[in-house]
């Protein structure tokens, strides 16, 4: 019982992303985003206020995990393990890319709300949670410091990728972009090999050093 009301009140929220888009495309997000819906649609403002409690902020933040669940999605059929790791996350990138492009004009209006000064925090856990979710369908499953070093990488190459696509058409040039800068992925194994160098060497190093 509590699975199927789970998955009704999912169904809802998922539809009044999907009627919710044009009008967030032509008044962009804020206050009285879900009124607006409200008068737009079947859906009144009380019962809009239960399935998003935390207002506007709870639909965006739906519609880009939304965005990812497609994401992972895609990739629960596709065998990703055969290719080397950057040709992995360049397979992720342009997938996750090619998704925001089938309704580019709404997913810009969430990313150029997101980077106002007000709404840092904001961008930053859903950016996090993005690069998260592409390493993991990566096959990520580090735990060390390179869990971290991956991911530090990976945020700065994401959202240079996702400020171009933002600004420009030319998918063509967005993947050339992608892959200059994928070139710091591919070395990630090698800084992996460094930084367990210094794991390994630094303890003696100072042990040397404390009898000098």
């Amino acid at each position: 019982m509590k699975k199927n009301k789970k998955n009704l009140v999912y169904k809802k929220r998922l539809n009044i992303l999907k009627l919710s888009k044009n009008i967030i495309v032509k008044n962009g997000w804020n206050e009285n985003t879900l009124k607006l819906i409200s008068e737009k649609t079947n859906f009144s403002l009380d019962e809009l206020n239960v399935l998003f409690p935390e207002g506007y902020k709870d639909l965006l933040i739906f519609s880009l995990d939304e965005i990812n669940l497609q994401l992972e999605n895609y990739f629960k059929k596709y065998n990703l393990i055969r290719l080397p790791l950057h040709k992995r996350i360049r397979k992720i990138l342009i997938t996750k890319i090619n998704l925001l492009n089938t309704n580019k004009n709404f997913y810009k209006k969430n990313f150029f709300f997101l980077i106002l000064p007000h709404n840092s925090k904001l961008l930053s856990k859903q950016l996090y949670k993005s690069v998260d979710l592409i390493w993991f369908i990566a096959g990520d499953h580090s735990t060390d410091f390179n869990y971290y070093t991956k991911r530090i990488i990976l945020l700065g190459i994401y959202s240079r990728v996702i400020l171009n696509f933002f600004n420009n058409n030319d998918l063509k040039k967005l993947e050339e972009l992608i892959d200059v800068n994928l070139n710091y992925v591919s070395k990630i194994p090698q800084l992996k090999k460094r930084l367990n160098f210094f794991k390994v060497n630094i303890p003696s190093i100072f042990s040397i050093l404390k009898k000098i």
